[in-house]
């Protein structure tokens, strides 16, 4: 991990902020181009009562519209919190290549335990996804 993907992880949890404060859930994700470049971003947008409202989803979705397969390949998504499963589902399907992110699932089931079982739509999904095995992972093929 370098001083650049530092960055992209610190705009992750400026963007958590940004959601929890519009009343989401606080999570934001970044998607970087191989160069570094960022290409875009995005954060949690679930209080409207979409649950898959998630920027992980709008990211992936974001890039299948709009990169090359080979430009996929070589983008990051930099993230506050583990992808979910359905998040992960969508980061393989479209090809992305590496996962940052700042807390693991097994963090975001510790904090919500901690305050009193305060339940996010994800948490039960992030306390079955056996979060906390890898700090980075490829593409699923």
């Amino acid at each position: 991990m370098n001083n650049a993907d530092l960055q992209h992880l610190h705009c992750c949890v400026e963007l958590a902020t940004e959601a929890l404060e519009a009343g989401n859930e606080p999570f934001g994700s970044v998607l970087v181009g191989a160069d570094g470049t960022v290409l875009a971003e995005d954060y949690n947008r679930v209080a409207a009562g979409d649950q898959t409202q998630h920027p992980e989803l709008a990211l992936a979705r974001w890039a299948a519209t709009n990169l090359t397969p080979e430009e996929r390949a070589g983008a990051n998504v930099f993230t506050s919190g583990e992808h979910c499963p359905m998040c992960a589902a969508a980061h393989g399907w479209v090809g992305l290549s590496r996962i940052r992110y700042v807390s693991p699932a097994e963090q975001l089931v510790t904090w919500l335990a901690a305050v009193g079982g305060v339940g996010l739509a994800c948490a039960s999904a992030a306390d079955s996804s056996g979060g906390g095995r890898s700090r980075s992972r490829g593409s699923v093929s």
